[in-house]
């Protein structure tokens, strides 16, 4: 079977890396470095938002283009490859949008959605938790119910992007007495509001991403409710397959390997061995496999299906491909490499270690795939 893209969808990609080339330019980089954190630019998320692309497949009453799950996958793929800074409206428009389309009420739906889609308002993913990272159905974070309100107390960790987010995307339990999977609802949760605590978490380039977000007395409208009480695993779930089906993930791995080959043939005084030459090979094949599949995922998509082990199979191959190819070019760079400021693979290895950690672990896709996908019983 041969694979193709319509004209017209050929054309949404030139007209992409068209837009790219006219705004990512050096001054842009430049101003970027100066003034602005790693990924986070609301001046690019506006005049992205300005063309209709963050929401490319939502209906266009929500600020959408009314286009289809392909051309969203499309425009999150070139700006992946193009690293272009995604990170003020990544998460909306990637898992929290499209999580309220599904579980939303039409109030919410009004309210959220265009501001998302015209990125004036951000979200930070409140999951993960001191005690509760894979299995999130053992989160902590308790919400209490008071009058209208949600009164909750938590502490979330891993929270990416907390620092500069509008709202929390925020699992808490709101039924303690109920099973783990049974007792949680998914929340958001202003930023700003009174009782929250932002804490940087840095890595081991001492960077800040992460941070633990703390949460005190903080009074939240039941309102803000997203889904059914105590459905918020359900909602989640959905949230994070939405995550994993996204074209940024073939996009970042297609730049690194991109990257890894021009780097290789530009250096040829670090010459191959014949076991490097087959792990590069290896690794540009499962990148083209991981690129159909990326692709074969937005199709399920475009016909109304959700894709659960197909978007695991994604994550796990592009988890893998992000850790191989920095670890191959450290190997044929020698210990040299991790201090070398020029080439990058040396700070590429270290953040690679997440990997296999972040948007679920890749134990927990082999699991998915296992259990969902070829029918096994559960270990």
């Amino acid at each position: 079977m041969r694979f193709t893209f319509t004209p017209k969808q050929e054309q949404f990609r030139n007209d992409v890396r068209a837009f790219l080339d006219e705004t990512l330019t050096p001054a842009f980089w430049q101003h970027h470095r100066q003034h602005r954190l790693p990924g986070w630019s609301p001046e690019f998320s506006r005049a992205t938002a300005k063309r209709g692309w963050l929401a490319t497949s939502w209906p266009v009453e929500y600020g959408g283009l009314g286009l289809g799950a392909i051309e969203q996958s499309i425009y999150m793929e070139e700006m992946a490859y193009a690293g272009a800074p995604q990170e003020h409206h990544r998460r909306a428009i990637q898992q929290v949008g499209p999580s309220i389309m599904l579980f939303g009420t039409p109030e919410q739906k009004a309210d959220y959605l265009p501001k998302i889609a015209n990125a004036e308002i951000s979200f930070a993913m409140g999951l993960s938790e001191p005690n509760a990272g894979s299995d999130l159905a053992s989160v902590e974070t308790i919400a209490r119910r008071d009058g209208d309100d949600y009164v909750i107390n938590g502490v979330k960790r891993y929270t990416s992007g907390a620092h500069y987010s509008d709202y929390l995307w925020c699992v808490a339990r709101t039924d303690p007495n109920a099973p783990k999977h049974r007792g949680i609802s998914m929340i958001a949760v202003p930023l700003q509001a009174a009782g929250v605590e932002v804490r940087p978490l840095f890595d081991l380039q001492g960077d800040h991403h992460f941070n633990y977000v703390y949460l005190n007395d903080v009074r939240v409208p039941i309102s803000n409710r997203v889904g059914e009480e105590n459905r918020g695993w359900y909602v989640n779930a959905q949230t994070m397959d939405y995550e994993r089906s996204g074209g940024a993930h073939i996009g970042s791995s297609r730049r690194l390997v991109d990257q890894a080959v021009r780097w290789v043939r530009d250096h040829p005084q670090h010459p191959l061995s014949d076991g490097d030459r087959g792990r590069l090979a290896d690794i540009v094949t499962m990148n083209s496999v991981a690129w159909l599949l990326g692709y074969r995922v937005a199709w399920m998509r475009s016909e109304g299906l959700f894709p659960n082990h197909e978007a695991s199979m994604v994550k796990l191959l592009t988890a893998h491909i992000r850790q191989a190819v920095p670890n191959l070019l450290l190997h044929i760079m020698g210990p040299a490499g991790l201090t070398s400021d020029a080439e990058g693979w040396g700070i590429d290895y270290l953040e690679s270690a997440s990997a296999t950690v972040g948007q679920g672990t890749s134990e927990i896709q082999r699991n998915v795939i296992a259990t969902r996908g070829l029918g096994l019983p559960r270990g």
